[in-house]
């Protein structure tokens, strides 16, 4: 018999910057149900954050958590940076029911690319119109704030 094991260089945390809100917004704007990387004009911008990375070599992980009740299923959850078009990765969740409250969680990791102050920016929607709200249920806020959405970038050295 053989074994492998795996071995995990765990690099060293650079920086780290976060946004958290429970504030709540609204945002109708659709994205498609097909099979197109969603586009930068597509879902309601909730959240952005900006980072300088140090090194162009660096690694980016980038959190994501996106709370509230989206109208229609399934709905999409979109990641984006800076001002190019096609999304660098989306996911796909379902409520169970229109208007039923959802907290949907990914991260992407990518080579930071860039020394300069890179945005990223977090775009929902349902492909059914209707209204959803962001960090709450029919266009309202709910657990006073708490339930929060948030974006962590964490930047690792190469």
């Amino acid at each position: 018999t053989s074994r492998s094991s795996i071995i995990r260089h765990v690099g060293t945390v650079i920086q780290d910057v976060n946004y958290q809100t429970g504030a709540v917004a609204t945002g109708t704007t659709l994205i498609p149900d097909d099979d197109t990387i969603p586009t930068i004009t597509e879902g309601t911008e909730f959240m952005t954050l900006s980072i300088t990375p140090t090194s162009a070599t660096n690694k980016l992980k980038i959190d994501v958590v996106w709370s509230g009740s989206p109208f229609g299923n399934p709905f999409y959850v979109a990641l984006f940076q800076d001002a190019t078009s096609a999304a660098l990765t989306a996911v796909q969740d379902n409520v169970g029911a229109s208007g039923w409250q959802i907290t949907t969680s990914f991260t992407h990791y990518m080579t930071a690319g860039t020394t300069s102050a890179t945005t990223f920016r977090i775009r929902q929607g349902a492909f059914t119109t209707g209204t959803n709200t962001f960090n709450g249920f029919s266009s309202s806020r709910k657990l006073g704030g708490v339930m929060a959405s948030s974006i962590t970038i964490t930047e690792i050295q190469a």
